[in-house]
């Protein structure tokens, strides 16, 4: 009869972990353990968020490029963009398991505006869009997110409604 104190340790972990790799080989790998889960709901919700607010963000410093003039009309709205977009940036995280695709860059369908008259025309139809958008991502995303989608939709119809009026 052997005791366990003449069996060494290297032959008992031999053992057990041997006989847990055939019980793994025999029955293979759970689906749910073979392939990492993508990218989850409330994550693509807020990717789309980051772009949205990001051509914003686009549209306001283009506009103040091509029309210096409009500058201390639109500073205050677009720091209000880059600081939305900061709140989600921060909130955006990624396991690092996930391969992630860069942000779309927005596309430049619109032809550049012609006057200041246009390009404000432009920005207030982007924020309207926006807004919109934004309001659109609240279903089912979790209440925080949620929270945060609202209060920057609100943002962006007041910045359109202030710019529909000429005041800022």
């Amino acid at each position: 009869m052997t005791s366990w104190r003449a069996v060494s340790r290297r032959r008992v972990l031999t053992t057990v972990l041997g006989g847990s790799a055939l019980a793994v080989t025999a029955c293979g790998v759970p689906e749910a353990l073979k392939k990492p889960p993508g990218l989850s709901a409330s994550v693509r919700t807020l990717r789309a968020s980051i772009t949205a607010e990001q051509a914003l963000v686009d549209s306001y410093h283009d506009v103040v490029r091509r029309f210096p003039q409009l500058s201390g009309r639109l500073n205050s709205f677009l720091t209000q963009h880059e600081q939305h977009l900061a709140q989600l940036r921060g909130r955006l995280v990624v396991p690092p398991h996930v391969t992630m695709s860069p942000v779309p860059s927005p596309s430049a369908a619109a032809p550049a505006p012609a006057s200041a008259t246009d390009a404000v025309a432009l920005l207030i139809r982007a924020e309207q869009t926006a807004a919109a958008g934004q309001l659109g991502r609240l279903t089912g995303a979790p209440p925080a997110l949620a929270q945060l989608l609202a209060s920057i939709a609100a943002s962006e119809a007041t910045h359109a409604a202030a710019l529909s009026a000429g005041t800022s």
